[in-house]
């Protein structure tokens, strides 16, 4: 009988965690300062700019059926206003994810975006004010800016695919636990450029790839 049970415990754990593994790796791109607005005059901070950090690219699995389960709609993730910064300044989401805009500086910040998948504007706050948080409800690339500070900005990249990760410091990237079938393998890069490739995924096995250019 115990057999017969760890027997059926094996089985629904193999159906649990089946799936392939894409990993690879690539050249990513520096992202695009912002685009200047005729007339500005950049104000005085009451601290230094500090720098921005090095933008990861976006690397996702797409299926030709558009059928993805609906594993990450809940989730929240927060971009930072720090130092004069967006941290982190890419990040992927699922579409119905949301996020919000915690300011960490000691003046006020704004954050909007008039991006056709997603149009808001939060207004001004300040530190110890509550971020709203946003909802992302259509897939697309959505660019953020402050209105006080020209040169901020961050990307949030609106996907209906659950199976997306952001590449590491040295360009490498790994999706695990993918179901077996055909894909496209698709990356957004800081640089606004897209990347894609065919590739197969099979259980239990991993399917290398090499974007570098």
């Amino acid at each position: 009988m115990k057999q017969a049970l760890l027997g059926f415990f094996l089985i629904g754990l193999r159906t649990v965690v089946a799936g392939g593994t894409v990993e690879g790796s690539l050249t990513v791109d520096a992202m695009k300062p912002a685009p200047s607005r005729p007339g500005y005059v950049a104000p005085q901070t009451k601290a230094p700019v500090q720098k921005a950090e090095a933008a990861p690219a976006i690397v996702y699995l797409e299926r030709d059926d558009e059928k993805y389960p609906r594993t990450r709609t809940g989730e929240k993730v927060s971009i930072r206003q720090s130092g004069y910064q967006f941290r982190p300044a890419m990040v992927a989401i699922q579409t119905g994810a949301k996020v919000e805009f915690p300011n960490l500086d000691d003046e006020f910040h704004n954050v909007f975006s008039y991006s056709k998948a997603k149009r808001f504007d939060l207004g001004r706050f300040r530190k110890d004010e509550t971020s709203p948080s946003v909802l992302f409800d259509k897939p697309g690339v959505v660019k953020i800016y402050c209105e006080i500070h020209q040169h901020m900005r961050c990307f949030v990249v609106v996907l209906d695919t659950p199976w997306f990760v952001t590449t590491d410091s040295a360009g490498r990237f790994s999706l695990k636990n993918i179901p077996p079938g055909e894909y496209w393998l698709r990356v957004f890069q800081p640089s606004e450029k897209l990347l894609q490739e065919r590739v197969t995924v099979t259980e239990g096995q991993t399917t290398k790839v090499n974007l570098s250019r």
